[in-house]
């Protein structure tokens, strides 16, 4: 069972950085600093996604509750390989997370229709749908930032089968790292910086399938 759901995990991870590079991958790269605001980010992303094929756009929109539902049962795995005796931060990290990425899997919906209403003919809905949209992390990094400190918690204080160590590699600790993948050079840089909130997690499940595999 533990390692199902592990697999379920890795896979919701994979789609979800899949639904990443259909809304925003691009050759060229974003067209704005690393230091940039969270608007003007958001405004590169739009510049990008108005000159993709819509249905492009939507596909990437419609993979993030699919991906979401495969992450939460994918987090169940942190019920599972708790100690008995954690079972109830073990189940607290597993609800705050499912609550957290159920909003991510919203805020990739809501993202395609930042693209969808790219053009200049709709600028008013635009900016009104952008100050939306730019509240939905908030409500992401809240429920799964707590869940993957609990998550950090019990790795660390050995209340799951996993090695101590491995909190290093916990989707936490690794999230930390973001602003230094957002200065890998142009091309790469939208490839791992842009679906980093998802190769943090592919990076943890495959640890995980190695430690709980020998």
């Amino acid at each position: 069972m533990l390692l199902t759901t592990i697999w379920i995990g890795l896979a919701g991870a994979l789609l979800m950085f899949a639904g990443d590079m259909l809304l925003y991958y691009t050759p060229e790269d974003f067209a704005c600093d690393p230091k940039s605001s969270a608007k003007e980010k958001i405004n590169a992303i739009i510049d990008v996604m108005k000159g993709l094929p819509a249905g492009r756009v939507m596909a990437g929109g419609m993979i993030g509750p699919v991906a979401a539902f495969l992450y939460c049962v994918g987090f169940y795995h942190i019920v599972l390989m708790a100690n008995e005796t954690s079972h109830t931060l073990a189940m607290t990290a597993f609800l705050l997370s499912c609550f957290g990425i159920i909003t991510g899997g919203a805020y990739h919906s809501h993202c395609a229709y930042l693209g969808l209403l790219g053009d200049d003919q709709y600028r008013n809905a635009l900016n009104t749908a952008s100050k939306y949209f730019q509240k939905l992390p908030l409500i992401l990094y809240a429920g799964e930032g707590i869940g993957f400190l609990l998550l950090i918690i019990l790795i660390a204080t050995g209340k799951t089968v996993l090695p101590r160590w491995m909190f290093v590699l916990s989707p936490g600790v690794l999230f930390l790292l973001k602003p230094v993948v957002g200065r890998l050079p142009k091309g790469i840089r939208i490839i791992v910086s842009g679906g980093w909130t998802n190769l943090i997690s592919v990076i943890y499940y495959v640890a995980v399938l190695i430690a709980v595999s020998v």
